[in-house]
C-alpha cells in the first residue's frame, strides 16, 4: 500500500485525500472533530509564510524584469487584463443568474435579521492602502499593504539597482527560503486536506449542498462558463492550445479547490507556470502574487450571481442603469475583496446597498459560503495563471516547447 501510494503524482494524492475525507466525514461523523488540528496546522503553515513570500516574490519579479520600461508595459498589461477578465465575469454572473431566476419564489423570510456587517466606504478603503506601519501591516497580515509596500520597495530598488545589488540578492534569496520551505510544507497537503474535508463533512454534512440549491447551480454554470473563457483567452490572445494549460493546472486547482484557499497554492502556482508551463520565473514571480491580490474573477460571478438572486428575492425590477452599475461595483469589489479574509462577504453587502438592497442578505449566503468559495477559489487562481501565460507570450519569453511538453 505505501509502495502503491508513494508511485502517485501529487494530484492523485490531494484527489484521494478529498475522496477519503468526504467518505469519512458521511461515516464516522462523531470523531470529525478530532481531525479539525491536522487541517488547521496546514493551513497555518502556509499562511506562516505567505507575507514574507508575497513580499520577497514581488520584489524578485520586479527587479528581474529588465527595465523601468518593461515593468510598466507589463504591469499595464496585467492590470488591463485583470479588469477585462473581471469584467466579463461579473457579466456572467449576472446573466446566467437573469436567465435561471434562481431568487423567484424565494421567501423573503429566508433572509436572517441580525446586525449588518460593517459598512463599505471607498474613501475609507483607499486611505487604509497606505499603512501607517509597514511591520505592523506584516504582522497584521493585510496583503493588499504587503503589496503596495513590495511594489514601492521593489520600484526603488530597480532605480538604484547599481547602488543596491547586495540588498536586491538579499531578496532573491529570501525568496528563495520561502519556495523551500513552502515546498517542504506542501508535503503535508495530502494529510491536511484529508483532516480539512472530513472536518467539514463530519460537522456539516452534505446539506450545505441543498440550502439555496438554484443559487449554488447558478454560480456553478457561471464559474463553468468563465473557466471555458480563460481556453478562449489562451487561444485567442496567447495563440496556443489551451488543453495543455487545463491539463498542469489541475494540480494546483484540486488544492485550491479543498482548502478553499489561494494563499495555499499560490507557491505551487509559480512552480505550476514555470516548469510546467513556461512561463519565465521573472514574470511569473512578479504577476502571480500581484494576481493573488487583484484578480479574483470567481468572486465576481459569486458578486453578481448574488445581488440578481436577491434583486429577484425582494422583487426589485432591475433596469439598465441597475446593470450597469452592478458591473461597475461588482467588478470594483472582486478587486478590493481579493485577499481580504471573507472579502466576498463583506463586499457584496456594498454591493447590495449601491441597488437599494438590504445588506441582511449577507448572512443568508453565509451559510452556503464554505461551498462557493471551493469553486471560485478554484475560478481565481486559473485566472491568475491563464493571464500569466497571455501576458509571458505577449512578451515573448514564453517556453513553447516546455508548455507543450507533456
Amino acid at each position: 500500500m505505501a509502495r502503491f501510494y508513494s508511485k502517485l503524482q501529487a494530484w492523485h494524492k490531494i484527489l484521494l485525500a478529498m475522496a477519503l475525507g468526504v467518505l469519512f466525514g458521511l461515516i464516522f461523523r462523531e470523531q470529525a472533530t478530532l481531525f479539525e488540528p491536522l487541517g488547521v496546522v496546514f493551513l497555518k503553515l502556509v499562511r506562516m509564510l505567505v507575507v514574507p513570500l508575497i513580499f520577497f516574490t514581488l520584489i524578485y519579479g520586479i527587479t528581474n524584469l529588465e527595465n523601468t520600461g518593461e515593468l510598466k508595459r507589463v504591469g499595464l498589461k496585467a492590470i488591463g487584463l485583470f479588469l477585462a477578465t473581471a469584467f466579463l465575469a461579473v457579466a456572467l454572473g449576472i446573466g446566467v443568474a437573469t436567465l435561471l431566476k434562481p431568487g423567484l419564489g424565494q421567501m423573503l423570510s429566508l433572509v436572517p435579521q441580525g446586525p449588518p456587517p460593517e459598512a463599505f466606504s471607498l474613501k475609507r478603503f483607499l486611505i487604509e492602502l497606505i499603512p501607517d506601519n509597514a511591520l505592523l501591516s506584516m504582522v497584521q497580515g493585510n496583503i493588499l499593504q504587503v503589496i503596495l509596500l513590495a511594489f514601492f520597495v521593489g520600484f526603488t530598488l530597480q532605480r538604484r539597482r547599481k547602488h543596491c545589488a547586495t540588498l536586491i540578492s538579499v531578496c532573491r534569496q529570501g525568496a528563495e527560503v520561502c519556495f523551500t520551505m513552502i515546498g517542504s510544507i506542501m508535503q503535508l497537503a495530502p494529510i491536511g486536506v484529508f483532516a480539512y474535508i472530513y472536518f467539514v463533512v463530519g460537522t456539516q454534512g452534505l446539506q450545505v449542498l441543498f440550502v439555496l440549491g438554484k443559487l449554488i447551480v447558478t454560480i456553478l454554470i457561471a464559474c463553468a462558463l468563465q473557466y471555458a473563457f480563460f481556453g478562449v483567452l489562451i487561444f485567442w490572445l496567447g495563440r496556443l492550445s489551451p488543453w495543455p494549460f487545463y491539463k498542469k493546472m489541475l494540480p494546483a486547482q484540486l488544492l485550491a479547490f479543498s482548502t478553499s484557499s489561494s494563499k495555499a497554492v499560490l507557491t505551487l502556482l509559480m512552480d505550476t507556470a514555470e516548469k510546467d508551463l513556461g512561463v519565465s520565473p521573472s514574470h511569473s514571480r512578479f504577476l502571480i502574487p500581484m494576481a493573488a491580490a487583484l484578480n479574483m474573477d470567481g468572486g465576481a460571478i459569486y458578486q453578481g450571481a448574488c445581488a440578481v438572486f436577491f434583486a429577484q428575492v425582494f422583487g426589485l425590477h432591475l433596469t439598465l442603469l441597475h446593470y450597469v452599475l452592478l458591473l461597475f461595483m461588482c467588478t470594483l469589489a472582486s478587486i478590493g475583496g481579493a485577499g481580504i479574509p471573507g472579502g466576498v462577504l463583506l463586499f457584496l453587502g456594498m454591493v447590495l446597498s449601491a441597488i437599494g438592497l438590504p445588506i441582511e442578505g449577507v448572512l443568508l449566503i453565509a451559510t452556503v459560503d464554505r461551498i462557493l468559495d471551493m469553486v471560485t477559489t478554484t475560478i481565481n487562481v486559473t485566472g491568475d495563471v491563464c493571464a500569466t501565460v497571455i501576458i509571458d507570450r505577449s512578451e515573448n519569453t514564453l517556453d513553447v516547447g516546455r508548455y507543450y511538453k507533456r
